[in-house]
């Protein structure tokens, strides 16, 4: 690595020739080979993001001509509208991380346009657990907008017929798994991966659900051990351990041990994510987000209801205690203002940058033998870290 004038001006030694700023070096020597593995422009994730997106149209072809459907055509028809307004909008990491995961961690000979072609229909497939796992949680919310559009529930023609569309795209990811993957050595694991991503999803989904309906003003399980619990399973898992490990299994890596390291981190990397979107929730702009925050609303176990929990003093508490959970514009403005007042936002920015710090460091001292290049992880921090939307 070359070292810059300013790093080399930092340096102080000692008389003995020991280097007396340790802790500095450390972090520029972290903070250059982050910036080296994670030196990835604009312009080549927008092309990606591009190819992948192209792949889209054959993906929903290959599930609305199957042939059981095609008996009925009036039902391939809505099939496709279905999947069309349900994928459509987003960032699309999920399926981008899957793609990227697999890029880093095939062996270069291995790499075709076909394999690539492959990961990224692996990628639609995530995309469709994501779509189908949102518009259940609209329902379940009550929310108005997604991705700047009516939820898909909203629209007059839907309503609660919503709920069986949300079965049909979960069906058509398995076919579109079972029709692209269906003949490898890993589909068992593919399967089980998205299954066990599915039952610990909802299980955080649970935990999310039945503290917004908790008895009123009983705000005890407003704990970080309970927030950390949810963010695990609600978040974590099927945002950053499922892509990740399927690009590992798509390069034939099945191996335990790497397997485990890689989850450790991912729920590392998850746990920054839920953070900036409990904080994107309440201060993010919806004319950049596309969606209305609820979370107060809705009396969420977010990260900044229990961090103000944590630091409100008994007035303070009775405000949010009065407010929170409530539909008001006023109320709701009233918790925005405590939260400033309680110094959150300050807060939240220390905190995230600790956590990326943490994960930097812990992806830099990774065994040898996992076969798991930092840069998978540290690409994956870059798409998030200060993110707004």
């Amino acid at each position: 690595m070359n070292l810059s004038k300013h790093f080399l001006s930092k340096i102080v030694k000692r008389s003995n020739g020991v280097f007396s700023d340790h802790n500095y070096i450390l972090s520029i020597l972290r903070s250059n080979s982050c910036k080296m593995a994670t030196n990835v422009s604009i312009s080549e994730r927008q092309k990606e993001k591009e190819t992948f997106q192209d792949v889209l149209p054959n993906v929903i072809q290959s599930i609305v001509t199957i042939p059981k459907l095609i008996e009925v055509p009036e039902f391939s028809v809505w099939m496709k509208k279905v999947l069309e307004y349900n994928l459509a909008g987003g960032k699309k990491n999920r399926g981008l991380i899957t793609v990227q995961a697999y890029e880093m961690l095939e062996k270069p000979e291995n790499i075709t346009e076909e394999s690539l072609r492959q990961s990224r229909i692996m990628g639609w497939c995530v995309e469709m657990l994501q779509a189908y796992l949102l518009m259940t949680d609209d329902i379940m919310d009550g929310s108005t907008t997604r991705r700047g559009v009516p939820c898909w529930f909203r629209l007059p023609e839907v309503g609660l017929g919503a709920v069986n569309d949300v079965i049909l795209v979960y069906t058509a990811m398995m076919e579109v798994l079972k029709l692209h993957f269906g003949d490898k050595n890993e589909y068992t694991h593919i399967v089980n991966s998205f299954n066990e991503t599915l039952m610990f999803t909802s299980l955080g989904q649970h935990l999310d659900y039945t503290m917004a309906h908790r008895k009123k003003n009983d705000y005890s399980l407003f704990t970080i051990d309970r927030y950390n619990a949810i963010v695990k399973y609600k978040t974590s898992y099927y945002t950053f351990k499922l892509p990740i490990c399927l690009g590992m299994l798509l390069a034939n890596n099945t191996d335990p041990n790497s397997h485990k390291i890689a989850e450790e981190i991912c729920l590392e990397i998850g746990h920054l994510f839920q953070m900036q979107d409990d904080f994107i929730d309440c201060f993010g702009s919806e004319s950049v987000t596309g969606k209305a925050g609820t979370d107060i609303q809705e009396g969420k176990c977010s990260w900044l209801a229990v961090t103000a929990l944590q630091r409100c003093n008994d007035a303070q508490k009775n405000v949010f205690v009065s407010c929170y959970g409530s539909k008001e514009p006023a109320h709701v403005e009233r918790i925005q203002r405590l939260y400033e007042q309680l110094g959150l936002p300050k807060m939240y920015r220390e905190e995230e940058r600790a956590r990326y710090d943490a994960v930097v460091e812990r992806v830099q001292h990774l065994p040898p033998n996992t076969n798991l290049p930092p840069e998978l992880f540290l690409r994956t921090l870059d798409m998030i870290y200060k993110r707004q939307q």
